[in-house]
């Protein structure tokens, strides 16, 4: 339950996430029309502003009389965008080119607006005179056309239009849809505002997209758009959540394995090719999660050291690969081969616990053979002081993975070991002429240190017969012989009664 309520949450936020994304992008693209728009709103109300002010100034006749009012008239007819021209005398409206002389002059409105360039703009909303706006310039009043912004009519269907002074105090045109849009979103929510203003005039036009965004889709794309973020979401989160719990599950029943000493212990053997006989064998860790699937060193190791659990692994493999293979080892005479890294080379423990294994199974420590690699430690003092104390015990150094990185014979001068055992990924090269020649010419320097050369990774015929011929006092180790074995079948081959598997 806890886990269906935990899905739901985190898809239902993500979808949300996902809306607030897909919103963004439509809005960004209706943007781009809704700002063609304003430009060009800006560009009319500019011109406009500028034809009022030319003729404003153009205006020489003062008065009402006959002349003057003919002179407004024809000034009035040269502008579509002019709905009438008057004269102004002692603060009133005497006589305008439409009405002719006023018997009764109409006073101005009580609030004047004062732009930077000397108009005075004014708005009547007297029904018998006039309703609009209008720019008075020198005793001369224009009043602009109610009809002058009919050319925006046809965007309105989706936006609302406005223009006006840049303290937004006067608005000289809105108009808004002709019929009301029911959004089926809260338009509030979902309205894109753009404001320009002009930089010669007094003036700044607004365009609202009060439907935007997700608002501008349709209900049924709206469902389908969420049915399918649900879907997407929902997949994900689950995955997730399985993810999760098998690699919690993972981590808690390996944390439960190491405790209890239930991570198992394989051999591969490593082989003498001039008779194919085993003489010895690497000891590899093999575990299974609860679902009974093999899990590889290369991911439970690093979790085991990120518990603080490996002191306590590596000690249980040493005993119980000792305790195993003990007897066959004695038998056989087979070199054990162990793997360490930093922490047994820095933690001061490794060699007690060796020698006491080795002393409780009765294993010489000359069966010994110790796997590490020359990077294992930062400090290379540290690598050196390890090998010195086991080989003055008799136990064998070999160096693993040579050829990996950025091996160096140089700095093997100073350690003691036996043996280098030549990487996998050196011994593929093999089978392709360039590599194979860049394989011989490492593998022959190697050869001049007088250290015996175990070659990893042997899986055909091919590395295997070029191994045997070219470097015949070398061992090797790998699927073409044997993969890992457990102890009960290590003992089957190497008593004869059967075969090696892979042979």
């Amino acid at each position: 339950m806890k886990k269906i309520i935990a899905v739901s949450f985190i898809s239902t936020f993500l979808v949300l996430l996902s809306f607030y994304a897909v919103n963004a992008i439509i809005l960004e693209q209706q943007k781009n029309k809704q700002l063609e728009i304003s430009n060009t709103l800006l560009q009319y109300s500019e011109g406009l502003s500028q034809n009022v002010a030319t003729a404003l100034k153009s205006v020489t006749a003062q008065g009402c009389d006959k002349a003057s009012l003919d002179n407004y008239r024809k000034l009035k007819l040269d502008s579509l965008y002019f709905s009438d021209i008057g004269f102004i005398e002692n603060g009133k409206i005497a006589c305008t080119a439409f009405w002719g002389k006023l018997t009764t002059p109409v006073s101005l409105p009580s609030e004047l607006h004062k732009t930077p360039k000397g108009f005075t703009l004014v708005q009547f909303s007297q029904k018998d005179f006039f309703t609009g706006n209008a720019a008075i310039y020198n005793n001369i009043i224009i009043f602009t056309s109610r009809y002058a912004y009919d050319k925006f009519t046809p965007v309105t269907a989706s936006y609302s239009l406005s223009s006006t002074t840049k303290d937004f105090g006067r608005t000289f045109f809105t108009v808004n849809p002709v019929i009301e849009k029911s959004s089926w979103l809260p338009s509030q929510f979902f309205t894109l505002t753009i404001t320009q203003c002009s930089s010669r005039w007094d003036l700044c036009v607004i365009v609202k997209h009060h439907d935007a965004g997700l608002a501008s889709l349709s209900i049924a794309i709206f469902i389908l758009l969420t049915v399918v973020l649900y879907f997407i979401w929902i997949s994900i989160s689950l995955y997730s959540f399985r993810l999760y719990e098998d690699r919690f599950s993972l981590e808690k029943t390996l944390v439960k394995a190491v405790k209890a000493n239930t991570i198992g212990v394989h051999y591969q053997p490593i082989v003498r090719p001039g008779d194919k006989k085993i003489v010895g064998v690497e000891v590899l860790s093999r575990w299974q999660d609860s679902n009974a699937m093999d899990v590889s060193p290369e991911l439970f190791i690093p979790l085991i050291e990120k518990f603080g659990l490996y002191d306590n692994y590596y000690t249980n493999i040493i005993k119980k690969s000792f305790a195993e293979i003990s007897s066959l080892a004695n038998e056989h005479q087979l070199l054990i081969s162990l793997n360490v890294g930093r922490i047994e080379i820095e933690d001061g423990m490794f060699n007690k616990i060796l020698r006491r294994e080795c002393l409780l199974n009765n294993i010489p420590l000359s069966l010994i053979k110790i796997e590490l690699s020359e990077k294992a430690v930062a400090h290379h003092d540290i690598l050196i002081d390890f090998c010195k104390e086991l080989k003055s015990v008799g136990v064998k150094i070999s160096i693993d993975d040579f050829g990996v990185q950025n091996s160096n014979i140089a700095r093997l001068a100073n350690l003691e070991y036996d043996e280098i055992k030549i990487d996998k990924s050196l011994v593929d090269g093999i089978n392709e002429s360039y590599k194979k020649d860049i394989f011989v010419i490492f593998c022959d320097a190697l050869l001049k240190l007088n250290k015996t050369l175990v070659f990893e990774g042997v899986e055909n015929e091919t590395q295997y017969a070029f191994i045997s011929s070219r470097y015949r006092d070398s061992l090797i180790q790998g699927w073409y012989f044997s993969k890992s074995l457990s102890r009960d079948e290590l003992a089957k081959i190497l008593t004869g009664s059967v075969d090696s598997p892979n042979r």
